[in-house]
């Protein structure tokens, strides 16, 4: 389930152990740029990252940090991983006009490394920045920056993130 950040380390504060056990393997963070960069026109004024909306400011706290768990939607049939895209039928979705309906797609390896797979979508997706041959695996480690389309994401193993979310409690 797609939550803000700040639950995340209100849980992790309360009770630590018990949010580590029930945290997926894997997640994606969005860290939407900061209003002061939008207002100085940064941003393209064509994209609006819009997260399971279709207005223009996110519903899911506007600004906020929001994080994406990497696992598989039981009524997803796609067999080969978890899929990213723009509809209610992926296991991520990223409602933005320059992700693919079927962007992209993540496999867990059996040493519990993963790895993302362009579909052939049109804006790319890309890994570090470099763009990804769509059907050729990539790997992809913990920390590392993601996009699809538009919407850029940093990849987390559940360890990597209890390590961020350990960070932003320090005063």
């Amino acid at each position: 389930m797609v939550e803000l950040l700040s639950l995340h380390i209100s849980r992790f504060q309360r009770e630590r152990g018990e949010y580590e056990r029930t945290l997926p393997p894997a997640v994606l963070l969005y860290t939407p740029m900061p209003a002061a960069a939008l207002a100085a026109g940064d941003e393209d004024e064509d994209h609006h990252f819009r997260t399971l909306t279709s207005v223009e400011t996110p519903m899911l706290g506007v600004g906020e940090p929001i994080v994406f768990p990497i696992v598989k939607n039981q009524e997803n049939a796609f067999g080969r991983g978890i899929t990213v895209g723009r509809t209610g039928n992926n296991d991520v979705v990223l409602d933005d006009g320059t992700v693919s309906r079927f962007h992209a797609w993540f496999q867990r390896e059996t040493e519990g490394r993963y790895i993302v797979t362009d579909a052939g979508s049109k804006n790319g997706s890309f890994v570090g920045g470099v763009r990804l041959t769509p059907r050729r695996p990539s790997p992809v480690s913990d920390g590392t920056r993601v996009r699809f389309g538009h919407v850029e994401l940093t990849f987390y193993l559940a360890s990597g993130f209890t390590k961020v979310l350990a960070r932003r409690l320090v005063p």
